[in-house]
């Protein structure tokens, strides 16, 4: 309901004023003079105000031209209201910053023709400033990330550029071979890192549109993990999977949630050392159907390694990497785990990470059904 502030001296002006726009739909404040109406202008932040020019003491000029200066009521549209018609009055509201001025004796219809004309240009001009935030606020966070990409891009270029002065110069072939598998691992990293950032800088643009689907579990999960199995044999690393027969389908986004579980498998591989052991499960919510909330998956991929507990509040911070904890010296952009959070929060989820007694959890969960 749209508050309308009328500040009008004479009583019976004022009480027709309220009873036609409260009978319009219209939140009515009144006051009695311009001392009155400014105060209740920067107390209750009206919508529009409706002011009398010919008010003892304390005018309609001097009421528009107080409010004008204050940053809290400079911008509400303002309707003088007069017995008045002379050009020079005109003007001189106008310059104040009037927005439209009303001549006694008027029509029902050519006020409520003003105060809609008023609203709507006030509407427009506040989802202007809106949208002009939004994108001050874009450019900032493009800044930040421009920043700190610089910075993270460049160790991978200065160590792929030491590889390749070192493959020139070193005759041995074992060692050109070793320099080879070095190279081929930052460029690797570096490839992740572009990737990452773009999708990073997709959902922080919200350009990333969100696209629905109804997956099988059961088939579904075991595509993700497919990919994973010849690295997990090769390292010698255990995997066990916790996949109940029965589970429901669900409606989600497939790309998203691919890259949620891609990302924190491949965390657990990378972070699972020689016969370690890497579980992954999924269960459904029982609870949330009993309490008539909405029913969720839960996926939880745990790996037999622990993060020290100072580390654990920054593992979702942008390009935060855990000390000495890559035991396969795979490298990565740091990336990964906060785009993860940003997926999962676009799923409409929660995401979780523990670790304690030599293991590491994380446990996401989200609606079997999500929005459009």
């Amino acid at each position: 309901m749209k508050k309308i502030l009328v500040i009008e001296d004479e009583p019976a002006v004022r009480n027709n004023l309220r009873l036609l726009l409260k009978a319009e739909g219209f939140e009515f404040i009144g006051a009695e003079n311009g001392d009155v109406g400014v105060k209740f202008a920067t107390i209750h932040k009206p919508d529009l105000i409706i002011c009398d020019i010919m008010m003892p003491d304390f005018d309609g000029y001097a009421v528009l031209n107080t409010l004008r200066q204050d940053k809290t009521t400079a911008m509400i549209p303002f309707i003088f209201l007069t017995a008045k018609a002379d050009r020079a009055d005109l003007r001189q509201g106008m310059q104040l910053g009037a927005d439209d001025y009303l001549t006694k004796p008027f029509t029902r219809a050519e006020l409520l023709e003003a105060i809609a004309i008023r609203l709507k240009k006030q509407e427009a001009v506040t989802n202007l400033q809106n949208k002009i935030q939004e994108l001050q606020e874009l450019n900032v966070k493009k800044d930040d990330l421009l920043a700190t990409v610089s910075h993270e891009l460049r160790a991978p270029l200065a160590n792929m550029k030491m590889m390749i002065q070192m493959l020139e110069v070193i005759p041995n072939e074992e060692r050109k071979q070793h320099y080879r598998k070095l190279l081929e691992a930052e460029c690797v990293r570096e490839m992740d890192m572009v990737n990452n950032i773009l999708d990073w800088q997709r959902l922080e643009s919200e350009i990333q549109e969100t696209s629905l689907e109804t997956l099988i579990l059961q088939y579904w999960l075991s595509n993700i993990i497919e990919p994973f199995q010849l690295r997990i044999e090769q390292r010698q690393q255990i995997l066990k999977v916790n996949l109940p027969p029965h589970l429901p389908p669900i409606t989600s986004d497939r790309a998203c949630l691919e890259q949620i579980l891609r990302e924190l498998v491949n965390n657990a591989c990378k972070y699972t050392p020689k016969y370690g052991e890497i579980s992954i499960s999924v269960e459904l919510n029982d609870s949330a159907r009993e309490s008539n909330s909405t029913t969720t998956v839960i996926f939880k991929i745990a790996n037999q390694a622990e993060i020290a507990a100072a580390y654990l509040p920054k593992i979702f911070d942008k390009f935060y990497r855990v000390p000495d904890a890559d035991f396969w010296k795979q490298g990565g952009s740091g990336l990964g785990l906060a785009l993860v959070h940003q997926l999962v929060e676009k799923l409409e989820g929660t995401i979780q990470g523990k670790s304690s007694d030599g293991w590491t959890t994380f446990t996401v969960q989200i609606p079997t059904t999500i929005s459009p």
